[in-house]
């Protein structure tokens, strides 16, 4: 246990010095995105050993989506919408492929470790984490077993994504040279992540407060209209951000709760990687790309992460980002209905106790 100090301004400080101390660590490690496995580290470490419950304020996290979409739009290709389309099919294939991955893997868990169907199979699903944590819950189905299971999905994700690129050789694409650093550039870097307080309440669009500034942002440079240009005080705290909004979720009651199924979350997980792992080594024998680059396009991790990641090692961001976002909108906008589907198609344990709760603890 980490005693930590009641005053929330003291939490917080104690918060940011362990951040500093993962971050130089992993620096240290030479591990890529290392700000946000630093962040995610302390948070993890503050919610569940120290028991604080801190959250990152909501507009704050909101500007680390617009900041991460902007610095994202710099390292675009003019041609991402062309490879968008010239591997629709493939894209399409792939899509279903790791969706399917992840409803075998919520069958699963349901016949074999009593978790219910429908919590199970939200558990399961790769995409928006806090939307299928939201979902459940407007079902009646037990959102803390829903969140175990998809933060810990996302935070093993995160953890494996930089192993696997820290062994695999970096990517290839080219690096853009580096943008224009004069007033200009930087205020209308600014103006496009202050954006995202008003896209993120698109709500017809997932993940709208990263994705709005990000497409403007490769309008931008992809027709020459200007240079962004992204201070990296601003992408080192964005990592950081993105990386506390993943470990503060993981709190000591939601552990506790729970704890007996973390050994088949953790190995439900594992299951996942290598079977996108797989499709990854399919998809990379295909289209001939690097292995970072084929792995980050399939991995069942947030876009925003995975994506950043694949700027930090020199992968082809504009095919990762192609296939992580039509999965994203997939999931989202489809998952809902193909469970209803399933869960009246395939052979489900009715008993499952585990994420099921009674009308009066709604």
């Amino acid at each position: 246990m980490i005693p930590f100090p009641q005053n929330r301004a003291a939490q917080w400080g104690l918060l940011i010095g362990l951040v500093g101390v993962f971050w130089g660590l992993f620096a240290l490690l030479r591990f890529p995105a290392a700000p946000l496995l630093g962040g995610m580290a302390a948070g993890i470490v503050a919610a569940t050993a120290g028991g604080v419950t801190l959250r990152n304020p909501r507009p704050v996290y909101v500007l680390a989506q617009g900041a991460a979409g902007v610095f994202i739009a710099t390292s675009l290709t003019p041609g991402i919408y062309a490879d968008m389309l010239a591997h629709l099919p493939l894209v399409l294939l792939v899509t279903v492929l790791t969706v399917a991955v992840s409803f075998a893997t919520g069958w699963a868990l349901n016949r074999w470790a009593g978790v219910s169907a429908d919590a199970a199979v939200f558990g399961s699903l790769p995409g928006m984490s806090g939307a299928m944590v939201i979902i459940a819950h407007e079902r009646g189905i037990d959102s803390r077993i829903v969140a175990l299971m998809q933060y810990c999905r996302l935070a093993f994700v995160i953890v494996a994504a930089t192993l696997v690129s820290k062994l695999l050789p970096e990517g290839t694409s080219d690096i853009l040279p580096p943008g224009d650093d004069g007033p200009g550039s930087l205020v209308l870097t600014l103006a496009l992540i202050g954006l995202s307080l008003a896209s993120a309440r698109l709500k017809w669009m997932p993940a709208g407060g990263m994705l709005v500034p990000m497409g403007l942002g490769a309008v931008i440079e992809g027709f020459g209209l200007a240079r962004l240009s992204v201070p990296p005080l601003i992408v080192d705290a964005t990592f950081i951000v993105i990386g506390l909004e993943v470990g503060l979720l993981f709190t000591r009651q939601m552990v506790g709760h729970a704890l007996r199924l973390l050994p088949v979350v953790l190995g439900a997980n594992v299951v996942m990687v290598i079977c996108g792992g797989i499709i990854a080594a399919g998809l990379s024998l295909i289209l001939g790309l690097d292995a970072a680059t084929a792995f980050l396009s399939t991995a069942p991790g947030g876009i925003e992460t995975m994506t950043l990641i694949a700027v930090a090692i020199h992968a082809n961001v504009s095919i990762v980002l192609a296939f992580q976002t039509v999965r994203l909108f997939a999931v989202v906008l489809c998952g809902p209905t193909i469970l209803q589907i399933l869960l009246r198609r395939l052979p489900w344990r009715e008993d499952g106790p585990v994420g099921r709760i009674s009308q009066e603890q709604r």
